[in-house]
């Protein structure tokens, strides 16, 4: 793999499209379970490439409880039984030393898919989601850090145009955004509608889908 460092003293517009066709929806607090419980979901395979060690459920359960719902954002993909197939934490963190200062105000980004959604396309989704959020939210560059093994991690990095700095089997990767509009901001308004709708039918469907389910046969 490429691990040329470019040039990054000048931002340049996101290499992603502003709208994804996903409907993506924002988490907040009272949902912090069912981030907790994508996660647990994750084999140990899945919760080393996703955060660099396979992480004990106690863990897990630590690095969730301590997310700043204040700050951080969680984006989330629901199946059609309001199960998370895929989930993105998107905070705004102080400029990792190797990031070039002209990147100003900086946000990570890490992203995890359940195994039987894959190949959806809905890492590539929320990235795209977290990009358009990070604009309108005065962020001016992205950072994703994963191991140079995560190859799907990377793909979508490489997709996205964002340099990546790969060393000691690690890689960080870095997007220069350009600044929100108002068109942007009307844009993930729209998103976030969409997302919300497409989770009250899911829901629906899933009440009514229990409600006609048949009756235990008796003992």
């Amino acid at each position: 793999m490429d691990s040329t460092v470019k040039d990054l003293t000048r931002p340049r517009p996101a290499a992603v499209p502003v709208a994804h066709a996903t409907p993506i929806r924002e988490l907040d607090a009272s949902e912090r379970s069912l981030f907790l419980a994508h996660l647990l979901r994750l084999a140990a395979e899945d919760r080393y490439l996703r955060f660099g060690s396979p992480l004990s459920d106690a863990a897990i359960e630590h690095y969730v409880a301590g997310i700043d719902w204040r700050t951080d954002t969680i984006f989330g993909v629901f199946d059609d039984g309001l199960v998370l197939a895929a989930a993105g934490h998107f905070a705004p963190v102080t400029r990792p030393a190797a990031t070039p200062a002209s990147l100003g105000q900086t946000a990570e980004f890490g992203l995890s898919v359940a195994a039987d959604a894959r190949g959806q396309g809905l890492g590539t989704a929320l990235f795209v989601r977290a990009a358009a959020h990070a604009r309108n939210f005065g962020i001016s560059s992205l950072f994703m850090h994963c191991l140079s093994e995560n190859r799907a991690m990377i793909r979508i990095a490489r997709r996205a145009g964002m340099e990546i700095r790969q060393t000691h089997g690690e890689a960080d990767a870095y997007l220069a955004l350009e600044p929100g509009t108002i068109a942007t901001v009307i844009e993930e308004g729209v998103q976030r509608q969409i997302a919300l709708f497409d989770f009250a039918i899911k829901r629906q469907l899933l009440l009514a889908r229990q409600a006609f389910a048949p009756l235990p046969a008796p003992r």
